[in-house]
């Protein structure tokens, strides 16, 4: 079985395997796990995880993984697609067909990261939709754990914070974009009373294996661009501050969050070193060793977050004992190689 694109380096797997917590692989033992979303960045990255562990823990897993098209995920991941512990459901998150057999956890992960235009307006609505329907899975099949993957959007964007802290008011400004009231909506469902343990995961910004330039993130542009051996372009004006979480990382935070995680509880995922755009640039450039100035087009250039997106990682760290191990140049450079064609992949 040959995907379209290179699996996860191994090295990065057993990481992920060795600085996990052993209670978290203990809880996943003999689960079965529902993923929606399993075949975005960050479900292929459990779904890389914890097939790992399967393999190397022999931990009885088995995993169902809702989606839309499965021939099209068989076709590009047949590694993952047609692994023996994992099951694919056909269906769309809003609406899917309740399986009628029980699952021992549940991981929500499904929604657009960067809507376009044509489903904007639609957004908010289908994510109510599918939370509520994801939410009704965990009842009807007796699930005692619900992940939640929410995002670092739901603080909004105008509330000047240094570090959003998961007890921060909401920003409720006019201009409150899609993507950030669709995120709140969901929460807001599975925040509801329900029999089972709700965690929310809220992500912020992440590099590595899997995320693509399409993907609207200007961390991963820069990275194919410079994997091309083109300069990098900022289209705006460089000055957002952002911080970046290496994969590896956000993938055993959010399996530590399922099992470790307490009952109604959020928990920022992401990284703390601060950087903005420009000088994310720049250090994708010098890691890349293109030599091509960056350039700075200065236009605006409104995201999805404000101008400082930046979470507290204080919660994670003091309740779960998270903490990152990859930082941003290393976490550049494996992006990098990961990317780049074989026969010229970074050392």
């Amino acid at each position: 079985m040959t995907d379209l694109v290179r699996p996860v380096p191994v090295a990065e797997l057993d990481e992920v395997l060795q600085l996990t917590a052993p209670q978290v692989w203990a809880g996943l033992r003999n689960q079965s796990v529902f993923l929606t979303g399993g075949t975005g960045f960050v479900g292929k990255w459990l779904l890389e995880c914890l097939l790992h562990a399967e393999h190397v823990l022999k931990l009885g897993l088995t995993l169902t993984v809702l989606t839309r098209d499965p021939d099209r995920f068989t076709q590009g991941s047949p590694r993952l697609a047609k692994a023996a512990a994992v099951e694919l459901l056909k269906g769309d998150i809003a609406d899917f067909a309740l399986p009628r057999r029980p699952f021992s956890s549940v991981i929500h992960a499904a929604l657009p990261v960067a809507p376009s235009q044509s489903t904007a307006g639609d957004l908010e609505k289908l994510a109510v939709a599918g939370a509520r329907r994801a939410c009704a899975l965990a009842a009807a099949s007796g699930a005692h754990r619900f992940l939640h993957i929410s995002s670092g959007a739901v603080y909004g964007s105008t509330t000047g914070a240094q570090a959003f802290g998961e007890d921060q008011p909401w920003s409720e400004a006019d201009d409150t974009n899609a993507y950030t009231r669709a995120k709140r909506g969901a929460e807001s469902v599975v925040s509801e009373v329900w029999p089972f343990d709700v965690v929310i995961a809220r992500c912020f910004a992440f590099l590595g294996p899997y995320l693509q330039g399409t993907s609207g993130a200007a961390l991963a542009q820069f990275v194919e661009q410079a994997v091309h051996g083109k300069g990098i372009v900022v289209q705006g004006t460089g000055e957002a501050v952002r911080s970046y979480q290496y994969a590896s990382d956000m993938a055993r935070w959010l399996l530590s969050c399922l099992v470790l995680g307490a009952s109604g509880r959020a928990y920022n995922v992401g990284g703390d070193a601060a950087v903005t755009i420009a000088q994310l640039a720049d250090e994708v450039t010098r890691v890349a060793g293109t030599g091509i100035p960056v350039h700075v087009a200065g236009q605006p250039a409104r995201g999805l977050a404000g101008p400082r997106y930046v979470p507290s990682l204080r919660r994670a760290t003091e309740e779960l004992g998270l903490v990152n191990a990859v930082g941003l140049e290393e976490g550049i450079r494996r992006t990098l190689s990961w990317h780049a064609p074989l026969e010229s992949a970074l050392d």
